[in-house]
């Protein structure tokens, strides 16, 4: 079987939702734009007290799920897995499957924290170092004026510690960001979920040091241009080696490769005897 298929197909989450998802590489992605997602999705499991896991994906994290077979089995299991990665909108786009549009995690996480102070809910923010969680929490009450922070805690921990998992439980948050980092973060949701009655949760990986100010997130005309990348490259040359995972998940994969050469027409055989 070829895992490198962009197929579209319906799909039935548990809480019994019909909804169309494009899947890449085994990863089923949901269809959705953001907005759709948060007023159809999102705000309605928060106003019913349901429980879901939502995992935004960029390149590099599909790349990662066909590397490591468990980390694959855990982004499987979400409820629902969000486009978060032009390049993952654009090879969807390129074979013909096109996903509304890319859904960023860290604009997901910021329209939570604002209905959620708007509402009533409660947050519990888990993970990053100390102070980047601290100052993360801090301004989220600035800028969201009301918002019931549940409790925090720094990512410095052992994910096999029960007693971190049963003070969230404890605190009993509408909404759990994680920011433990790519596979540790989904790793801790995937094995703690069924431990909550209720509750959103999400990995937000680096979102607390962009919220804290301790990292900056890309000017809007880059982000319009689908250059994010490109500017945290610059800001960070150190990202180079995820850039370039990026470029193997888009250049160098079949169905992608083979679906740009027949769309220019590279594939058609020259007649014999011409040049």
């Amino acid at each position: 079987m070829n895992v490198y298929m962009f197929t579209e197909r319906k799909e039935v989450n548990a809480m019994g939702r019909t909804y169309k998802t494009v899947t890449v590489m085994d990863i089923d992605f949901f269809n959705t734009s953001m907005n759709a997602f948060l007023k159809h999705i999102v705000y309605p499991d928060l106003a019913n007290g349901n429980k879901c896991f939502i995992v935004t994906a960029n390149p590099e994290i599909v790349i990662e799920t066909r590397d490591h077979p468990e980390f694959k089995k855990v982004v499987q299991s979400a409820d629902y897995v969000l486009a978060d990665g032009v390049g993952v909108v654009n090879a969807a786009m390129l074979l013909g499957q096109p996903l509304p549009e890319r859904v960023s995690g860290i604009d997901v996480m910021y329209h939570m924290l604002d209905h959620a102070a708007k509402q009533g809910y409660s947050v519990f923010f888990l993970g990053a170092s100390e102070d980047s969680n601290k100052k993360a929490v801090e301004n989220a009450e600035k800028i969201f004026p009301g918002l019931k922070i549940a409790g925090r805690h720094d990512g410095y921990f052992d994910p096999a510690d029960e007693s971190i998992a049963r003070m969230v439980v404890d605190s009993n948050p509408d909404i759990v960001l994680v920011a433990l980092g790519m596979q540790r973060q989904e790793g801790w949701i995937a094995d703690n979920i069924d431990k909550f009655d209720k509750g959103v949760f999400m990995g937000v990986g680096g979102s607390f040091d962009v919220l804290s100010g301790k990292a900056q997130r890309a000017p809007k005309i880059w982000i319009k241009l689908q250059l994010e990348w490109l500017y945290r490259l610059i800001k960070e040359p150190k990202r180079i080696k995820r850039v370039l995972r990026v470029f193997e998940f888009m250049l160098l994969h079949t169905p992608v490769v083979k679906h740009v050469i027949k769309m220019f027409g590279f594939n058609k055989t020259r007649p014999r005897g011409k040049s």
